[in-house]
């Protein structure tokens, strides 16, 4: 059975929620989980003082609720499955190595990002967010697979060395800033940053692959996304200029 938290009441202050990760929790008694110590502001606080826990601790943590204060979730990871039944806070997934992460809300900001100061964010597992994702989703990212239902926030792809950041709802502007061999993803019309070139128009059979994948994790990708034409630039020319944006081509869907 699955080891669920649902919020009992928000706290006063955010709270740091990298300890909630499931591969640390499998196996403890809900006794045990309920007393882990989170940090809320500069205060401890109890995870059951915040969240009913029910369930077993099996490698899977189900969250029901508004978690929109909860930040770090995820972070960290390297095996497991989280799931998000509402919003979360910021640095969803920063900097974890391995699991999967489903968030059927919006994310805050740097969505398997970097911390301020560190410029390696994300180095592999999977991201899906139904909703919209905040400002620099996917910043640093090294490896792995972040996918945004709706729309991401400015500086999508921030310093990324590799790996592919999905938005089908658009990435914002400025998305890709510094990318030196990562993929950006736009499902709507954006306008790249000047420091990419037009490449090509085509199929690319990777993306098809990857947006399969998110589909089965709860993502709503409609065929047209699966089989139509994709606008591929390059760049960043300010650092390798091995990176892509590909965005979905309207107008040549065959």
């Amino acid at each position: 059975m699955t080891l669920t938290l649902s919020v009992r009441e928000s706290p006063p202050e955010r709270v740091d929620g990298s300890a909630l990760d499931p591969e640390r929790l499998r196996g403890l008694a809900l006794r045990e989980v309920a007393g882990v110590s989170l940090r809320c502001g500069r205060q401890p606080v109890a995870v059951g003082d915040v969240f009913d826990v029910r369930g077993n601790s099996d490698g899977e943590l189900r969250f029901d609720g508004d978690l929109s204060w909860l930040d770090s979730l995820g972070s960290g990871m390297r095996g497991g499955r989280i799931v998000v039944h509402g919003p979360c806070g910021d640095y969803a997934g920063a900097e974890m190595s391995g699991g999967t992460i489903v968030i059927d809300g919006d994310a805050g900001a740097r969505l398997g990002g970097a911390y301020p100061g560190a410029r390696a964010g994300m180095r592999g597992g999977e991201i899906v967010v139904t909703g919209d994702a905040g400002e620099e989703a996917g910043a640093g990212l090294r490896r792995g697979l972040v996918a945004v239902g709706g729309r991401t926030g400015s500086g999508a792809g921030l310093r990324m060395l590799a790996g592919t950041v999905i938005a089908l709802g658009g990435i914002a502007p400025e998305a890709g800033l510094g990318n030196k061999r990562g993929s950006l993803v736009s499902g709507r019309a954006v306008k790249p940053l000047p420091s990419y070139a037009f490449a090509t128009r085509f199929h690319p059979p990777a993306l098809r692959l990857q947006l399969l994948r998110v589909r089965e994790l709860g993502l709503m990708v409609g065929d047209v996304l699966l089989h139509g034409a994709w606008a591929r630039w390059s760049g960043d020319r300010t650092e390798l200029g091995r990176g892509e944006i590909l965005i979905f081509d309207e107008d040549v869907r065959r």
